[in-house]
């Protein structure tokens, strides 16, 4: 016997329902464009953004248009006459076009489905309940395209370079009021964030450790602190590891030691660090090594050995890696400072070849007329030679003048041409110099790229600027 099953109505009434909602006509601006822009556009075009004034995010805002464009954004009935369609169209490498084109990796542009979606919807009128029931054929599939392709969001290369800032709770009012008080500037990092950026450079000395503590009540605001040229102390230092939201201090010009650096420790949002001037030394190394998110630390005219330096940034890396490629770095390193001495030894025996030429004529007499300086008649016991040619003067002044920079008159000689000899010596010159130049470019290149390959591996250290082989003395 069979068994028959009872659906309840309510159920058909259900299904009914889902399926008059699944073939219901989608909204062209809502389901389509709108997706379009808040993928493309309103990174730079949004309510945390508003470049060129113009603002995307909402239907009010498109319509209002930018600067200098205003309603002209999208005019009603006329699509290749509106801003929008004008500038989504343009070659990639117009300065006007959107998006700008940076690079191939963060350059999203509008598809040639979603131009053809807009194109229809500005024809048509442009309003905000238009229906893809409404659309062309042509239109229609192109949206059909677009609903299956949905645009993804791909961060600009300048939005991806910019920091991504916490959300913070509002700072107090009446701590910001005791720093402006204090002589401490306290402005936000960014447009649209609470984080807080404290610069008590400004106050010099007169800020010490017991002002310090008016930081406290600002823990959860605070992601850049400038202490620079103050007057903490290691002992001040220690109120700063409440300070869990910092990412950026600068300590440089300040009395701190290596004991400071026991209380930084515990700052592990830290990620840039400015310790120039300071006292401390190789012995701060195991306590910065406990700043995970480290990547740029800076100590200049500190204590720090190249040792310690290379010590701090070997242990964020893999010790394997950074072994290898120090030794390949300080093999190309030396490979380009013997290139150097080898090139430089090369053109200083041509230069003294030219020199010895310059000085050597045939020539019996001046080949100019005139003194080169004076214009004036020349005195035959008055002579140089230059470039291998014989020069004459009107006197020992104008001699003086002349030998003293003889390039600045050259000009002043009609139809002036070096001697054969000189002129052979001087290509040859140059000729080595274009050499010598590319063979150490070449070099210098593979250094470039071990050390950048090494600097990835941990934190920056910045210990000052180092002389280069090629200007010492």
């Amino acid at each position: 016997m069979k068994t028959i099953l009872t659906v309840p109505f309510s159920f058909f009434l259900l299904i009914s329902s889902a399926t008059a909602k699944d073939d219901s006509p989608q909204n062209v601006f809502k389901d389509l464009i709108r997706p379009v822009l808040d993928a493309k556009c309103v990174q730079c075009h949004g309510a945390d953004k508003d470049k060129g004034k113009l603002r995307m995010h909402t239907n009010e805002t498109l319509l209002k248009g930018g600067r200098g464009v205003g309603s002209d954004i999208v005019i009603k009935g006329e699509a290749d006459d509106s801003e929008l369609i004008y500038r989504i169209t343009l070659p990639k490498d117009d300065e006007e076009a959107m998006p700008p084109f940076e690079d191939k990796e963060h350059y999203n542009p509008v598809s040639p489905q979603e131009l053809e979606v807009m194109k229809a919807w500005i024809k048509l009128g442009a309003s905000f309940d238009l229906l893809l029931t409404d659309l062309d054929e042509s239109s229609r599939k192109a949206a059909d395209h677009v609903l299956k392709n949905m645009p993804k969001k791909i961060l600009s290369l300048t939005a991806k370079l910019q920091p991504q800032l916490p959300e913070v709770p509002e700072a107090d009012p009446k701590a910001l009021a005791a720093l402006k008080k204090a002589g401490l500037l306290a402005l936000p990092i960014a447009q649209n964030t609470n984080a807080i950026y404290v610069n008590a450079s400004y106050a010099g000395k007169s800020f010490d450790d017991k002002k310090l503590q008016l930081l406290n009540p600002l823990a959860k605001q605070l992601l850049w602190l400038n202490l620079a040229r103050t007057g903490v102390t290691d002992k001040g230092i220690q109120s700063l590891g409440k300070l869990t939201m910092l990412t950026r201090l600068h300590l440089e010009n300040t009395s701190i030691t290596d004991s400071a650096s026991a209380h930084l420790s515990k700052l592990k949002s830290l990620e840039y660090l400015n310790l120039y001037g300071t006292n401390v030394s190789d012995a701060s190394v195991g306590n910065l090594t406990k700043l995970p998110k480290l990547s740029k630390v800076f100590l200049w005219q500190t204590k720090f050995t190249q040792k310690g330096a290379d010590s701090l940034k070997k242990s964020f890396a893999d010790v394997g890696r950074y072994n290898s490629l120090s030794a390949e770095q300080n093999k190309l390193q030396a490979s380009l400072d013997q290139i150097t001495k080898n090139e430089n030894a090369k053109m200083a025996k041509l230069k003294e070849k030219k020199t010895n030429l310059s000085k050597q004529t045939s020539d019996e007499k001046p080949i100019n007329a005139k003194c080169p300086v004076s214009n004036k008649d020349l005195d035959e016991t008055k002579n140089s030679t230059f470039e291998g040619r014989k020069i004459g003067f009107c006197c020992d002044k104008c001699k003086g003048k002349f030998d003293a920079n003889p390039e600045s008159f050259r000009a002043k000689i009609k139809n002036f041409k070096p001697s054969e000899n000189f002129a052979k010596a001087d290509e040859e010159f140059k000729k080595q110099e274009r050499e010598s130049s590319t063979k150490r470019d070449e070099a210098q290149t593979k250094v470039n790229k071990v050390s950048g390959e090494l600097r990835k591996l941990g934190p920056e250290v910045n210990m000052g600027w180092k002389q280069p082989l090629a200007d010492k003395k």
